[in-house]
């Protein structure tokens, strides 16, 4: 964001709660550290329709002058069920761009199984695919708000973009953006890493695994897969980085197994130099679940990735037997294979492969680039 908010023609503000947002998961880690754009902090509400939104939103949004507000679910609901809202920010000449989770989207023709056939497992304890009814609602309500709410939307995978313009959407309205962390900042602690300890290298076998500890994180899975491997590979073993409701239950099923030369937990590891270290002291990563942006950060320092059904984003990072390998969604003997395939295979080679998808294609420069391509950009 401060890169978009460098931009000569672009003032950037967040409107973020003043509160923990019901919105964000149980252990998400949010900073104002860095920001150089303006953060307005407003109160959440419980709205007549069981969804949040904020206090204030309107008087905020004259305050600022706003030319475009970039908003994502749920607070865009309120553009329907809010009709006055809507009404004072078309009359303002406000461009409203949605900004969605497009792997959690189906398309308007599609059915409820052919959804669910793409989707994750970890998924499917949602209410959109327990009732048809519900299923149907959702599609409905998205077909209004692209038909007559929304100016634009920005996504950050490809597949995204049929997705949205099934809904009515134009196609020249859609923008994908693609999805990155700070890489500069990455590469810059990187250098200071390997000033700091010049003799630090890569442990053979040695499998890192950073985000929240939750249920479909499949960190679970990834332990069986240790289980399996460690007679073939003595050396093994599984570096998890960290916390969350299901830490202790991993903790006792790493006991359980004897497995406590193979698992490691080193806690939450935010960023910054310690998690530089241990990436680079790692051999490959391994997101055994759902996830996104730690798929870059991997990459950003070389390291091969395996993964599955994670965001969307691996779709755009990961090239199967170029700079990692793919196993089939919650599926232990695919990820045991796709390990024991990696560890055979020149893990040097692919990571290097990994470090050159970052650096030439997904990105800091590109993404910000993308996101000042579609604020500046008029919409329909």
């Amino acid at each position: 964001m401060n890169r978009i908010n460098a931009h000569p023609d672009i003032e950037l503000s967040v409107i973020a709660p003043s509160s923990k947002s019901v919105t964000i998961g149980s252990g998400v880690h949010e900073t104002e550290a860095g920001a150089d754009f303006k953060i307005i902090r407003l109160p959440e509400y419980k709205t007549w329709y069981g969804k949040p939104f904020f206090k204030g939103f309107k008087k905020a949004l004259k305050d600022e002058k706003a030319d475009a507000v970039v908003i994502g679910w749920p607070y865009f609901l309120a553009f329907i069920f809010q009709p006055l809202l809507l009404l004072s920010v078309k009359r303002q000449g406000i461009r409203l761009i949605s900004k969605e989770i497009p792997f959690t989207v189906p398309a308007f023709n599609e059915s409820l199984k052919d959804f669910s056939a793409r989707c994750a497992e970890s998924q499917k304890s949602e209410a959109i695919f327990k009732n048809i009814w519900v299923f149907r609602f959702h599609k409905l309500l998205r077909k209004y708000l692209y038909t007559f709410v929304f100016n634009q939307a920005v996504l950050y995978i490809e597949k995204g973009v049929s997705i949205i313009h099934s809904y009515g959407l134009p196609l020249k309205a859609i923008k994908v953006t693609y999805n990155s962390p700070d890489t500069d900042d990455i590469f810059a602690t990187i250098d200071e890493v390997k000033k700091k300890y010049p003799d630090l290298q890569y442990e053979p076998f040695r499998i890192l695994h950073v985000g929240r500890l939750v249920k479909w994180k499949n960190v679970h899975l990834l332990i069986e897969a240790i289980d399996a491997l460690k007679d073939k590979y003595p050396a093994a073993k599984l570096v998890v980085i960290g916390k969350g409701e299901e830490e202790q239950a991993l903790k006792q099923q790493v006991e359980e197994a004897h497995l406590q030369n193979h698992v490691e937990f080193l806690g939450a590891i935010y960023e910054g130099e310690e998690q530089s270290v241990q990436m680079l002291k790692a051999q490959v990563y391994v997101l055994a679940g759902m996830g996104g942006l730690s798929i870059n950060e991997a990459m950003a320092h070389g390291l091969p990735v395996i993964c599955s059904i994670a965001d969307g984003t691996e779709q755009h990072l990961v090239k199967e037997g170029v700079n990692g390998f793919y196993f089939k969604d919650n599926d232990l003997p695919s990820l045991i294979e796709a390990i024991d395939k990696l560890f055979q295979a020149n893990h040097q080679q692919l990571g290097a492969a990994a470090l050159d998808t970052i650096k030439s294609s997904v990105n800091i420069q590109t993404v910000s680039s993308n996101y000042i391509d579609a604020f500046l950009q008029k919409g329909h």
